[in-house]
C-alpha cells in the first residue's frame, strides 16, 4: 500500500495553526456588551400603570406578552380614544396576535361610526384574524350599504361562504 506522507504533513500544519488561533481568539474577552437601549417589560409596565391598570394585572400582562411594548401601546391607544373599561381593553390586548392592529381596528370603527359603546367592536376586532381588513369591512358596509353596526359586524366576522347540504364523496365507516 502506498502512503502519501508528503500530503498529510503539508495539510497538518495549517490545521494545527488554525486550531491554536481559534483557541486564542475564544479565550479573549468579548467586546463589552452594550446595555439594552430600553427594557421592553419596564416600559410596558410603566405605560400600563400610568394608564391606571392595577399593579398585578400590569405585571402579568407585560410578563406574558411576546412584544410588551405593543400590548402597552394597544391599551393606551384604545383607552385614550374610546370609553371602554380598562379591564376589557387589557384583556383584549393580551389575547390577540396583533395588538397594534387591534387598537387600530377598534379606534377606526369607534371614530368612523361615532359609537358611544365600542365593546362589540373591540370583541370582534379581537376575534378577527385580520383586524385592519375587518375594520375596513365594517366601516365600508355601514357607510355604503347603511347596515347597522351589529349586522355589519356579523357579516364581516363570518369568514366567507359556507356550503350547506353537500353530499360527501367519502363516508367513513
Amino acid at each position: 500500500m502506498v502512503h502519501f506522507r508528503r500530503w498529510s504533513t503539508q495539510f497538518q500544519w495549517p490545521v494545527i495553526q488554525l486550531a491554536i488561533a481559534g483557541l486564542v481568539a475564544a479565550s479573549l474577552p468579548l467586546a463589552a456588551q452594550r446595555p439594552a437601549l430600553s427594557n421592553d417589560f419596564r416600559d410596558c409596565a410603566a405605560a400600563l400603570l400610568a394608564a391606571g391598570v392595577e399593579t398585578g394585572v400590569a405585571a402579568e400582562a407585560c410578563a406574558t406578552a411576546l412584544n410588551p411594548d405593543d400590548v402597552a401601546e394597544c391599551v393606551t391607544d384604545i383607552k385614550a380614544q374610546t370609553e371602554l373599561t380598562l379591564a376589557d381593553v387589557v384583556y383584549a390586548c393580551r389575547r390577540v396576535r396583533r395588538p397594534l392592529e387591534l387598537a387600530n381596528c377598534t379606534v377606526d370603527i369607534h371614530s368612523n361610526l361615532l359609537l358611544t359603546n365600542s365593546e362589540a367592536a373591540l370583541t370582534n376586532c379581537r376575534r378577527s384574524l385580520l383586524p385592519l381588513r375587518f375594520s375596513d369591512c365594517v366601516v365600508g358596509l355601514n357607510q355604503a350599504a347603511s347596515l347597522e353596526l351589529n349586522n355589519a359586524l356579523e357579516r364581516c366576522i363570518g369568514a366567507g361562504y359556507e356550503p350547506r347540504d353537500i353530499s360527501p364523496t367519502f363516508i367513513p365507516r
